[in-house]
């Protein structure tokens, strides 16, 4: 039995503020709003400052001392090292604007605060799989769909009271909010961090509403954004609609079946439960990760190259992204909760990694269409997004059910870098490398037509034509573990297991 938390509800205690931890992680996605203040304060070059995203990026998804750290000492040592961190860092970096920091300072500042987010990200994953055993897949898709709206809530609190000419006080912001996070988060995971103990009937039913509440928020947070409704009544209201999560806690008491499930779930010998290190020597490990890092890499080349491609497919070096990137903000968000809790809905009849599956054939299919102009931007933002959202919403979920809840933190880390491996090699090396020789062809900065990223499309569509196959084969070699989850009489061992 789990230890009696100070708090009745402890999961739903938990998860509400794990959901605003997880929010902080996505501050990452800020960077494209207030790096011209870095640029300009230390006149940067583009390369350089593309240089700080990318220590960003590596520091954020290179996580495995916070698997550890939660794994061995609890979510809220998680929360409170991830907070302290990201707080402390970002108040230097908006300290060191104009002063005279190395280069190098630089980069390691920004790694670090990257990396803080990981701490925050891998403490709220781990304990929503953790304590909704029946429900994780709406629970980590809910959570991970707050983490995608960070940017449009953010950047519409701080431009009602700040102009574009202040943008220096950004990181400040930041320090501010994450600190405030923190001191309210730590102590209240600490003390309610347990499994849910209401009857699945009654979690299903309160995802659900949170599920309708959060499309609302976040057609409230695009119309905010489209129309750059930046006052203080909007960012009033901005603030205040997350802490309806709080209504999550109240009603329901223990029930002995959701108690009897977990205890079952967690005593079954037939199931997988691997150690961290002996889910690295498994043949499904390494396909998993060939599929994140190609179905993520190809969502974050097209996010880290808005701009640029924009440009590129409507042969306009004036062109706005601006547009298209609220409609990849607003479907990626939208994957996150689709896929999350239409993959947990459906679960008894669709074994999860078939959804992996179709976030990978989106990604095939949008690349395939950058191809053919300006005319389908829209629509393969709108798919690459989806795409994204829904396979961090799969990520620590699919990982959890292949390979079973042992220090299930630490196997999310090892799995998280494929992001960062996939942004590396198809965003920084390919299509950076590509860009910049079809621009030197041409005599110009910006690179105009198909020249630009027609060959990185194409090697994008194919290496998530090569990830559908990779997820089908997982999702064959591991039906016999979802026939045991799904409670079938089946007792065979997945090949996952055996191998």
């Amino acid at each position: 039995m789990s230890p009696q938390p100070a708090l009745s509800n402890g999961a739903w205690w938990t998860f509400c503020a794990g959901t605003f931890t997880c929010f902080l992680t996505g501050f990452t996605y800020t960077f494209g709003e207030w790096s011209p203040a870095i640029k300009s304060s230390f006149r940067y070059s583009q390369a350089q400052l593309d240089t700080l995203a990318l220590a960003k990026d590596l520091g954020n998804f290179i996580s495995m001392d916070a698997g550890f750290t939660t794994n061995r000492f609890g979510a809220h040592v998680s929360v409170a090292v991830g907070t302290l961190v990201l707080a402390t860092s970002s108040a230097f970096i908006f300290l060191s604007l104009g002063h005279d920091v190395p280069f190098a300072a630089m980069i390691v500042l920004f790694a670090i605060f990257g990396h803080s987010m990981s701490f925050c990200d891998n403490a709220g994953i781990s304990t929503s799989v953790k304590n909704f055993p029946q429900s994780k897949g709406s629970a980590v898709g809910l959570m991970k769909a707050m983490e995608g709206l960070t940017a449009a809530v953010i950047n519409t609190v701080f431009f009602s009271f700040c102009s574009d000419a202040q943008l220096n006080y950004f990181p400040l912001w930041i320090a501010g909010s994450t600190l405030g996070t923190g001191l309210f988060a730590v102590p209240l995971i600490a003390m309610t961090d347990s499994p849910v103990e209401e009857d699945e009937h009654r979690v299903s039913s309160k995802f659900r509403f949170l599920t309708g509440a959060l499309l609302v928020y976040t057609a409230f947070c695009g119309i905010v954004v489209y129309l750059k409704a930046y006052i203080l009544p909007v960012a009033v209201v901005a603030v205040l609609m997350p802490l309806g999560l709080f209504l999550l806690t109240m009603g329901g008491s223990a029930s002995p079946r959701a108690q009897s499930l977990l205890d079952n779930g967690q005593q079954r010998s037939d199931r997988p439960n691997l150690s961290a290190w002996e889910m690295l020597l498994r043949v499904d490990f390494y396909l998993l990760f060939y599929v994140f890092i190609a179905v993520q890499g190809a969502g974050l080349l097209l996010s880290n190259n808005f701009s640029q491609i924009v440009k590129a497919v409507s042969h306009d070096p004036h062109a706005s992204s601006a547009g298209y990137l609220t409609i990849f903000s607003i479907f990626n968000t939208c994957g996150r909760i689709f896929v999350g809790f239409g993959s947990e809905a459906l679960k008894a009849q669709v074994n999860r990694p078939w959804f992996l599956a179709i976030s990978a054939t989106l990604m095939t299919v949008a690349f395939l269409f950058l191809h053919l102009g300006k005319s389908f931007l829209a629509f393969s933002a709108g798919l690459v997004g989806f795409g994204l959202g829904g396979s961090f919403a799969l990520q620590a979920v699919v990982i959890e059910e292949v390979f079973g809840p042992k220090e299930m933190p630490i196997k999310y880390s090892c799995c998280f870098c494929a992001a960062c491996i996939g942004s590396l090699v198809l965003s920084d090396l390919l299509a950076g490398l590509l860009y910049d020789m079809a621009a030197k062809e041409q005599g110009q900065t910006i690179c105009l037509g198909p020249s630009c990223f027609g060959v990185t499309f194409t090697v994008t569509a194919c290496s998530n034509i090569l990830a559908v196959l990779a997820i089908v084969a997982v999702a064959i070699r591991s039906r016999d573990v979802y026939w045991i989850l799904n409670g079938s009489p089946r007792p065979v061992l997945t090949e996952a297991a055996r191998l």
